[in-house]
């Protein structure tokens, strides 16, 4: 549920800022009849007024203000006519505090034209953005798991049905309880105990732990399950109403139904921006610089080997959804069928499979794993938004499906990465141990500076090809 339960003011205040440029451009736009296109960067080199200044700040509040208690930033299901009823509602309002504005600050210019302008483009953006928003939220719901089976455990499902079907997905109900005391509908969902919680998070892909039990008899049970939930890495989201005093309530707050923790800090939340935006600027950079290289090594692979020129296979990202990697083929065009007979031969310790001398691998292909040439196709999956510049490795299906403990899901708390510190401190010369253990000290102190140390020591490393196979 993160933040299409709640936690909406960050989505609320960009909002609010497009709209006001959209405003800005209303007026610009309706005041260009009335203004000779020669003199026309005079109208715009107007300087900004401090009055004009407050004024962009308080819309910019308003808007969020108003479209948050419309609730046209939440995952609710709420019928056509009552999406159109409540954008049009918003858009008037703001459109009257444009309207308010203009005639306070005496404006010459034909308000009314202007007013309509901003209404017409508002109402289309808000129309865009809500149902556009609730599409990418129906291609990827939220999964939960509801701990207990009982009435706080039917209602938190009924809530999701009714009011987030499509953007949230129960995957079912944990509880000690026997089938036999549960309600028909909850027991055919039942999953497990609590004991079988730790081997069922490892199995599925969960995104939530929704804690819907009383806290005074079954505080026992709600804590071992959340400690499990927080080893995985899957957020625990506390039903509303609950007596959470054991859980130091303070630093909860309550949203609608549910109540969740605090969200990150705002300082992550801004450095993560920052962190999208370097790996958007630094990928469509590497591609369209990199362009001749590509085809170079695109004709080079067509001509060694017989295949294609890139290999896509499926590997698990952020929250361990299947995605397609792309890298120049290395190997003959049926190495994976080849895989099975080769097995016995894995010299990695763990799910992962390594052989230092893979006969799959074309000669070209060693040149390009030494390089770490045949990675370059992956600045495709982190310009559309796959993987990070920086991250723990993408894992392939075979591997994840191999791993025997719940607490290595956490490493799909984050966005995998072409390089991290695994790459640039040994890589394949590293067992699968250390690996994991790097990949969660990334987790846990990351920050910008050390993306970028880990960028500039990748390069240190490429040069030297450590660690390749």
């Amino acid at each position: 549920m993160r933040s299409r339960l709640g936690n909406h003011r960050r989505l609320a205040r960009a909002d609010g800022s497009f709209a006001f440029a959209m405003a800005l451009a209303s007026v610009v736009y309706g005041n260009g009849a009335r203004v000779p296109v020669a003199q026309l960067h005079h109208f715009l080199g107007i300087r900004i007024t401090v009055l004009n200044a407050a004024f962009a700040g308080l819309f910019i509040l308003v808007w969020a203000y108003c479209f948050e208690m419309l609730g046209l930033y939440r995952s609710e299901q709420i019928g056509i006519l009552g999406k159109l009823w409540r954008i049009a509602v918003g858009c008037g309002v703001m459109s009257a505090v444009l309207l308010l504005y203009l005639e306070i600050a005496r404006t010459t210019g034909p308000t009314a034209r202007i007013t309509l302008l901003f209404f017409s483009c508002a109402v289309l953006y808000e129309l865009l953005r809500v149902w556009g928003s609730q599409w990418i939220a129906a291609r990827d719901p939220q999964l939960v798991v509801i701990l207990g089976s009982g009435k706080r455990a039917a209602r938190a499902w009924l809530e999701i049905r009714t009011r987030h079907n499509g953007t949230v997905k129960v995957v079912g109900f944990v509880d000690n309880r026997p089938k036999s005391e549960m309600t028909v509908d909850v027991a055919a969902l039942h999953l497990g105990t609590i004991d079988e919680l730790g081997e069922l998070l490892l199995r599925n892909v969960v995104d939530e732990l929704l804690v819907a039990v009383p806290m005074k008899s079954c505080y026992d049970m709600a804590q071992k399950a959340i400690e499990i939930a927080e080893r995985v890495g899957v957020r625990v989201v506390y039903m509303q109403n609950m007596d959470i005093t054991a859980f130091q309530q303070s630093a909860f707050r309550s949203l609608e139904l549910f109540s969740e923790p605090v969200p990150f800090h705002e300082d992550y939340v801004a450095a993560q921006a920052v962190k999208r935006f370097v790996d958007i600027v630094g990928s469509l950079v590497g591609l369209c610089l990199l362009s001749p290289l590509f085809l170079v090594i695109a004709l080079a692979v067509k001509a060694t080997s017989k295949g294609p020129i890139f290999f896509a296979q499926d590997r698990f990202g952020h929250r361990r959804r299947l995605f397609r990697m792309y890298k120049f083929r290395s190997m003959v065009h049926n190495a994976p069928e080849l895989m099975a007979q080769l097995e016995t031969q894995n010299e990695a310790s763990g799910p992962i499979f390594k052989i230092r001398r893979d006969p799959r691998i074309t000669p070209l292909g060693r040149l390009l794993r030494a390089s770490s040439l045949d990675e370059l196709p992956q600045l495709w999956n982190v310009l559309i938004g796959n993987m990070s510049l920086v991250g723990p490795r993408p894992m392939s299906v075979r591997d994840v499906l191999l791993f025997s403990e719940a607490t290595l899901m956490r490493r799909f708390t984050v966005k995998p990465g072409i390089t991290g510190l695994w790459q640039v401190s040994g890589r394949s010369a590293l067992g699968f141990e250390k690996w994991i253990e790097m990949d969660f000290n990334y987790i846990d102190s990351w920050s910008l500076a050390l993306d970028f140390r880990i960028l500039a020591r990748t390069v240190r490393a490429v040069l030297k090809g450590t660690g390749a196979v």
